[in-house]
């Protein structure tokens, strides 16, 4: 990846080749070759092979000769200038040259000695008179008259960095210092205790090494596993195994210069060297998900003038500074940017995290008001989601859009407004927050866990079978609405078949059956052709819904002929079948016409037309009779059949209710299984992360262990707040003892659910054994028809048993101090994800062994899968945790600021790291002791 690739703040990772030649070496055989003819290598082609082979940094390292150095230089910064001005050569790419030189050392070794961009050929020449190398220029036909520690000792004199040439590379003509003697198990080619001189008597930081598999010498293996391993080219053409890139190391640093170089040897292996041939490691992987920047504007004390902004590094970013200086605002910014401030909610009211976030988003009235937010705030977060460049925005007028998405160098509304955890997944943990969790914020530590453990999918299913669940029971209810009419309607229809029966008797009784009769059929014969139209409309539907989507034209292209040829057939097959469905509609309609012409149809209605007039002669014939009531038997009738079919509706509606009772029992037994299956994700998922993990034990407790949290839970079920103590719960010397959330908290895991039955059977049931007056109560809840529903779904929520280890046994964190809950939680928090992590002084009630056994080591383990930003007083975690990015925050004249930002090789930042953490400078010099004093 090229320089102009990187667009992150702070140390990142550059691709340097310690050990190359140039034709300035006379054993470069192709090069020698080709001097003075088309082929020969200029400075310019050198370059341009180390350009093309994606290289950034390269240690020019001829044979004792500086020669090549000035005129590779030149050459570059001839270049240079051509690509700044607009007209790069098409394989340029900036490369940073650190001169060198390979010094052939009396006593029959190599060593590199490398120096800053800064110096020229005369470096080298100065370096090789004082060191009185007395062979040729390019050569290595002769060796040293200094001793190798003098050697070493003027390089370091030079400001050189000395590395012993491929350090292990096997035989006498390997010019190795390490490197094993022939046929022997273990013993040193060179004299070893020339060997332990200098690596005891000299600061040497690095040794070149060719093969990771090779051993060292016995007798300084615990010397040499102290030193960076880096890996050189010793490129002496531009073919075959030594050409440009086919070795190099990865080395961490700011920006290329020699203090940089120095201070990432001093890390050594792991920390800021990786070498190309390890397997795995990709230095330009970022996370999925990182935040890139975070700006303030015209809060109370920050972000006044001008917007406070502060950029962030993909790894591992440290904010230090002195009290009330800013650094927890940027951590409470990032909180409300992100929409994360409803995880506090889930805290005690008194905890130290949730009060001081209470009073950081407050806004503030007049000049001395409490809050650190103005009605005009606005905070706008940048996140990166792989190729997605978004921008979250809060303002305290709560005004405009939340999300922007990047377009075309523009901000604009994204399409999608939605800020949930799934879509920028961030783990923010304010001062104090994490101790609160290991206490009675349990649950605050259950919803990390679920965000973390995908539980979201689950969630939402028991959430879809409650919903199905609370539908079902209130068209339970309105079933049962309608079949209270039952008794009525059957004794309607009991009194009209008997009126009918006695006026049947009399001697027009025939005429009358069959006028009932008729009427009867007439309403059969009409639901029939009722049907049979419904049917034919049915048909119809069916070949409008045949539907296929249409296909995009710009994903195909002419190449794709035949493709679009079968999707054309695809679509006539589809309007065939539709014209099909249309015909047999038409014809089924057709049909039902003819139905009507049946003469056997016709035959009927001539039947129910003489029965119906046979009818209306004899009411005619009563009337003039003086008959009370002639129209009695037609209305009784009427009035039977519409009972009949109420009766039937109803049945239908029993016969529902039936079926109905048995889904709710079935959703019932779905709620509590999509129940179980959350407990289980949760459990599976904390068995992974907390494998092997030797600070906390987390076990899910189904349904709780807690009775002050079940009891919290219960009354938010019953709408009571503080009522009913000695029912709910009650307490002897101060501990919980007795009522529906104790005995449920002590039943053991197979009990469990039989208890919570109980408790759903004395509420709905208004149980004697309960006192008066919450017997009263619940009786007044049960006149809400949702209030049973909620009962018979409800299950309390799991509960977190936490252990920490104290002396190699196991603890309930209730036992720690608040330093161990605090350690045992950070060791938790930090053992999963790949999401953004905010800490807010995590080092906080730690000893020093903690912070740096459990926090720094954590750090360097999660910061290549995921973001870390750190507000911390602590310079070990700044220093030993390797930020990549360090932020020195400020207060003056009136505002917070950002005073410094940078990397730990540069001086200016170190100094002021030390002026502002206490022991600052202690744990520069622990880190780079073998540097010397000067950090």
């Amino acid at each position: 990846m090229p320089i102009t690739d990187w667009p992150y703040p702070g140390s990142r990772w550059w691709r340097f080749d310690f050990h190359t030649h140039t034709p300035a070496s006379k054993d470069t055989g192709p090069w020698q070759k080709a001097i003075r003819t088309v082929e020969e290598v200029t400075p310019e082609k050198w370059l341009l092979r180390f350009m093309g082979a994606d290289i950034d940094c390269v240690a020019v390292t001829d044979h004792n000769s500086g020669a090549w150095i000035d005129p590779l230089k030149a050459a570059y910064a001839q270049m240079k200038a051509h690509a700044d001005a607009g007209q790069p050569h098409q394989s340029f790419r900036e490369l940073t040259i650190f001169p060198g030189v390979e010094i052939s050392v009396t006593g029959g070794f190599h060593l590199l000695a490398i120096f800053d961009p800064a110096s020229t050929t005369r470096t080298i020449t100065d370096l090789l008179a004082a060191i009185r190398y007395r062979g040729s220029d390019g050569d290595s036909d002769g060796v040293t008259e200094e001793g190798p520690v003098k050697v070493i000792t003027e390089v370091l004199h030079a400001g050189g960095i000395p590395i012993p040439a491929h350090a292990d590379r096997p035989g006498n003509g390997g010019k190795a210092l390490l490197a094993l003697r022939d046929g022997s198990n273990g013993a040193s080619r060179l004299d070893a205790n020339t060997i332990k001189g200098i690596l005891t008597e000299c600061p040497v930081l690095a040794v070149e090494w060719e093969d990771r598999n090779r051993r060292a010498p016995e007798c300084v293996k615990s010397l040499v596993e102290q030193l960076a391993r880096v890996l050189g080219s010793d490129c002496h053409s531009f073919q075959g195994s030594s050409a440009p890139a086919s070795r190099y190391t990865w080395v961490k640093m700011a920006a290329p210069n020699l203090e940089g170089l120095r201070l990432a040897l001093l890390d050594g292996n792991g920390v800021s060297i990786r070498r190309s041939d390890e397997d795995g490691f990709d230095p330009f992987r970022v996370p999925a998900h990182f935040i890139k920047a975070i700006e303030i504007e015209k809060a109370s004390y920050m972000g006044n003038g001008q917007p406070a902004k502060l950029t962030f590094s993909p790894f591992f970013n440290a904010i230090v500074g002195g009290r009330g200086t800013g650094k927890s605002t940027v951590v409470h910014a990032l909180r409300l940017a992100a929409r994360r401030d409803g995880e506090l909610d889930k805290l005690p009211n008194e905890s130290e995290a949730r009060e001081q976030f209470d009073a950081f988003r407050k806004t503030t009235r007049g000049r001395d008001g409490e809050g650190a937010l103005r009605n005009e705030t606005a905070i706008r977060m940048e996140w990166q989601h792989d190729e997605e460049h978004v921008r979250l925005l809060w303002r305290a007028e709560d005004q405009g859009s939340a999300v922007e998405e990047e377009q075309e160098g523009r901000w604009r509304p994204s399409s999608s407004q939605s800020m949930t955890a799934d879509r920028f997944p961030l783990r923010i943990f304010s001062q104090g927050q994490i101790a609160a969790m290991a206490g009675t914020g349990r649950q605050s530590l259950l919803a990390i866990i679920d965000e973390a453990s995908a539980v979201g999918p689950l969630r939402r299913a028991l959430e879809e079978a409650r919903r199905t669940f609370f539908a079902e029971r209130a068209r339970l209810r309105e079933l049962d609405g309608k079949l209270a009419q039952m008794p009525e309607v059957e004794r309607k229809l009991t009194e009209a078949a008997r009126k009918l029966e006695t006026l049947t008797k009399t001697n027009h009784s025939s005429v009358l059956q069959a006028f009932a009769r008729v009427q009867r059929q007439q309403r059969e014969v009409d639901q029939l052709f009722t049907q049979l139209h419904e049917g034919s409309a049915t048909i119809r539907d069916a070949a409008e819904r045949i539907l296929l989507d249409e296909w995009v034209a710009q994903n195909f292209t002419a190449d794709d002929t035949e493709l679009l040829a079968w999707r054309a057939e695809v679509d006539r097959l589809v309007q065939r079948t539709q014209e099909h469905i249309e015909q047999e509609a038409q014809v089924m309609e057709q049909a039902i016409a003819s139905l009507w012409q049946d003469p056997r149809l016709c035959a009927w209605h001539e039947r129910a037309q003489s029965a119906r007039r046979a009818h209306d002669e004899l009411q005619a014939q009563l009337e003039a009779q003086g008959v009370g009531d002639p129209q009695a038997f037609a209305r009784l009738i009427q009035e039977r059949q519409q009972l009949e079919a109420q009766q039937e509706e109803l049945q239908k509606a029993q016969a529902d209710r039936d079926i109905l009772c048995r889904q709710i029992e079935e959703q019932l037994d779905l709620i509590l299984q999509r129940r179980r299956e959350i407990t289980k994700k949760r459990e599976d998922f904390l068995k992974r992360a907390l494998k092997r993990n030797e600070h906390v034990r987390i076990e899910t407790i189904l349904f709780g262990f807690d009775a002050r949290q079940i009891e919290r839970e219960f009354r938010a079920l019953i709408e009571d707040e503080d009522h009913f103590g000695d029912d709910i719960l009650s307490f002897k010397h101060g501990e919980p003892a007795g009522g529906i959330a104790f005995e449920l908290a002590q039943a053991s895991p197979s009990e469990k659910v039989q208890a919570i039955e109980e408790i759903k059977r004395l509420l709905l049931q208004v149980d004697n054994g309960l006192g008066g007056h919450f017997r009263n109560y619940l009786e007044r809840q049960s006149r809400k028809p949702e209030f049973a529903d909620h009962i018979l779904a409800w299950y309390p929520e799991d509960d977190l048993r936490i252990e920490y280890q104290r002396d190699g046994e196991w603890h309930p964190i209730r036992e720690g101090s608040q330093g161990q809950r605090a350690a045992a939680l950070l060791a938790f928090v930090l053992a999963f994800g790949e999401e953004p992590i905010v800490l807010d002084q995590p080092e906080d009630d730690l000893d020093n062994h903690l912070i740096y056994d459990l926090v720094v080591r954590q750090i360097r383990e999660n910061k290549m899968r995921r973001q870390l930003l750190v507000v911390t007083h602590n310079p070990n975690i700044v220093v030993n945790g390797d930020a990549e990015l360090i932020y020195v925050m400020e207060f003056g004249r009136g505002q917070c600021r950002a005073q410094l930002s940078g990397a730990l090789q540069e001086k200016a930042l170190r100094d002021e790291v030390c002026r502002v953490m206490e022991g600052g400078r202690e744990a520069f010099a622990q880190r780079w002791k073998r540097l010397g004093t000067e950090v």
